[in-house]
C-alpha cells in the first residue's frame, strides 16, 4: 500500500473572513474527527493536498502529521467551489489499527486479451472499482485484473474471479460481471449478413434444383404421352 504524507497545522474557529483568508493564503480549512479522536480544527496546503487526492483519491489512507503526531486518516468528504471547483472545505476520519474500514479500491486493468488481439474483440468494463472490508493495514492500493484470462470472445470475468488477499473482503456480489469481451457490433451485423447471405444462397440452389427436377419430369410425361399417340395410331 503507498504511503501518502499530509502536513497539518491547527487552527482556531473562524469567522467567515478568517477562512477567506486562510484560502488565499493556498491553505485549506478542514477537520479531522473519528474513532476515539476529538474534533481537531486544521489547515492543509492546498497544492499538496490536491496533489494527495489525485493520486490517492479519496480510498487511500493518508498519514496526516500534526501537532508533533502522526494519524492514519481517510478522507471523508469535502466541499468544492461551485464555480471554480477549488476545494473550499475537507474532513478527514482518523482510523484505528484494530478497527475494520469499508472503501472502495479501484480496479488496475492488465495485460492482454488474447481475444482483442488475434480475434477482433472489444473489451467491456462493468466496474472499474469494488467495496471492501478490512483492516487498514490490509487496505490495497488497487486490485489486479488480469486480461490473459479473457481468451475467447464471449468470456467474462467475475468479482468472484478477483483476486486478494485472505486478510481483504470484497462485498460486491460475486456474481457480478468485471469486465468482458465480445465482437464489435458491427462485426457480429457482417457476420450475421454473411450467414442470413449463404442460407438465402443455399435456399435458390434447392429451389433451383426442384424446379429442374420438376421440368425434367413434365418432360419425360410428355414423351410418354407421344410415344403413347403414335402406337395408337398405326
Amino acid at each position: 500500500m503507498s504511503e501518502f504524507l499530509l502536513e497539518a497545522k491547527q487552527r482556531q474557529v473562524g469567522q467567515h473572513s478568517q477562512l477567506t483568508k486562510i484560502r488565499e493564503n493556498s491553505q485549506v480549512p478542514g477537520v479531522v474527527y473519528g474513532f476515539h479522536k476529538d474534533p481537531q480544527l486544521i489547515t492543509v496546503d492546498y497544492n499538496v493536498l490536491l496533489k494527495i487526492l489525485t493520486e490517492a483519491g479519496t480510498s487511500n489512507i493518508i498519514t496526516l502529521k500534526l501537532a508533533g503526531q502522526e494519524i492514519k486518516v481517510m478522507v471523508r468528504e469535502y466541499q468544492q467551489d461551485p464555480v471554480t471547483d477549488k476545494i473550499k472545505h475537507i474532513d478527514f476520519y482518523a482510523l484505528t489499527d484494530k478497527r475494520m474500514i469499508t472503501t472502495t479500491v479501484p480496479l488496475n486493468f492488465i495485460g492482454t486479451s488474447k481475444a482483442v488481439k488475434e480475434q477482433g474483440g472489444k473489451l467491456t468494463i462493468k466496474q472499474d472499482k469494488v467495496k471492501v472490508k478490512c483492516l487498514p493495514a490490509n487496505l490495497p492500493a488497487t486490485i489486479e485484473v488480469d486480461l490473459n484470462l479473457l481468451a475467447e470472445i464471449g468470456q467474462t470475468i467475475l468479482v468472484s474471479g478477483l483476486e486478494v488477499s485472505d486478510k481483504v473482503t470484497i462485498l460486491n456480489n460475486p456474481n457480478n460481471p468485471v469486465i468482458s469481451v465480445a465482437l464489435p457490433k458491427k462485426i457480429q451485423l457482417t457476420t450475421e449478413e454473411q450467414t442470413e447471405a449463404k442460407d438465402a444462397a443455399t435456399e435458390a440452389v434447392e429451389s433451383e434444383a426442384a424446379v429442374d427436377d420438376q421440368t425434367a419430369q413434365e418432360k419425360e410425361g410428355e414423351a410418354k404421352n407421344t410415344d403413347q399417340a403414335q402406337t395408337g395410331e398405326k
